[in-house]
């Protein structure tokens, strides 16, 4: 089991609490929220949607990064919802610029064709599993 910060509005929090259960998952809805809880507890991953506080998951990003503490914790951008950047170009972009901002991966769930919630927590849980690994 591991402790999951989930960074989402409402909604896709719903789906990723649902897709992440089993796990220690800890929420918040703005980037405050977010660093109080950083500065509270440890975390093993953390999962921010594409609309977090206002589509601000890139300012979080860098925020998380750019602190020693917590620059090592994984950090997965996500979309839970396909109402959200319908266009492919778009997708490209928030998938480049979020590794290149030291995101571990960006997760689409409406890419995910035979069982997206399944496939989406295999991919997240992915990352985790390669973190721990790189730890030892």
């Amino acid at each position: 089991m591991a402790r999951i910060l989930v960074a989402a509005s409402p909604k896709p929090r719903e789906i990723v609490q649902r897709i992440l259960h089993g796990n220690d998952l800890i929420s918040a809805e703005t980037i405050e929220e977010a660093v109080k809880l950083l500065r509270a507890r440890a975390f093993d991953l953390i999962v921010c949607t594409v609309m977090f506080d206002e589509s601000r998951m890139f300012d979080f990003l860098r925020v998380v990064k750019a602190n020693k503490a917590w620059e090592k914790i994984p950090f997965v951008c996500a979309r839970a919802k396909p109402q959200i950047l319908r266009s492919p170009i778009a997708l490209e972009a928030v998938d480049f610029t979020s590794r290149a901002l030291g995101a571990a991966a960006f997760v689409d769930i409406t890419i995910y064709k035979s069982d997206p919630e399944r496939e989406m927590r295999d991919e997240i849980e992915a990352v985790l599993k390669a973190a721990r690994g790189s730890e030892r």
